[in-house]
């Protein structure tokens, strides 16, 4: 009886992923009180600590932004460049304009797709380690790179990649802010 060879998704070139980054981003401008007014608005999060000076000032040092806005207003760009989301969603109308794309001045990651052959990915959580609130004033800068690509296996013996990227998210000061980790599978 032949043996099966059994498909390797962990080749070479996907081990050597691990640990690449993209370049640093940063955020056009600063935190501001109006970014953080229509943040809280639509999630909607009414804590007195994101527009009160006075009541956050004593725990936190002035107003706060809630902890995952920093993730979505680091890729905040200048209103005169090129909106990628829109030239994203023009090339394929069903994506999210994720996966890799530009963001300020940094760019994407090698797609682990690219280099395997599999047909699905599937989002399997995040994890967030929030070190301190951006405040007004802040600039917000952040970098993301590959933490993790591992081989498994599922339960019918199928080969899958398990890809963790890690983004770091820090201020002026270089004190950092946030870790956000993303995992994914790729089968």
């Amino acid at each position: 009886m032949a043996q099966e060879t059994q498909q390797v998704l962990m080749t070479p070139e996907v081990e050597a992923l691990i640990g690449q980054a993209t370049d640093v981003a940063q955020m056009y401008d600063v935190v501001d009180r109006e970014s953080i007014r229509r943040f809280v608005t639509t999630i909607p999060d009414q804590d007195p600590r994101h527009w009160d000076e006075e009541l956050a000032m004593p725990r936190y040092g002035g107003v706060t932004t809630p902890p995952v806005m920093v993730s979505y207003i680091a890729g905040r760009s200048a209103p005169w460049d090129e909106d990628q989301l829109n030239e994203s969603m023009l090339d394929d109308w069903f994506r999210d304009g994720g996966g890799g794309r530009k963001r300020g001045s940094g760019t994407g990651l090698t797609p682990v797709r690219s280099l395997v052959n599999t047909k699905t990915h599937l989002h399997t959580g995040d994890e967030v380690e929030l070190y301190r609130y951006p405040r007004i004033g802040d600039r917000i800068f952040s970098q993301t790179k590959y933490a993790s690509i591992q081989e498994k296996k599922t339960r019918g013996g199928r080969p899958m990649l398990m890809v963790t990227t890690e983004t770091r998210y820090w201020n002026q000061d270089d004190e950092t802010i946030m870790i956000f980790r993303t995992t994914g599978v790729e089968l």
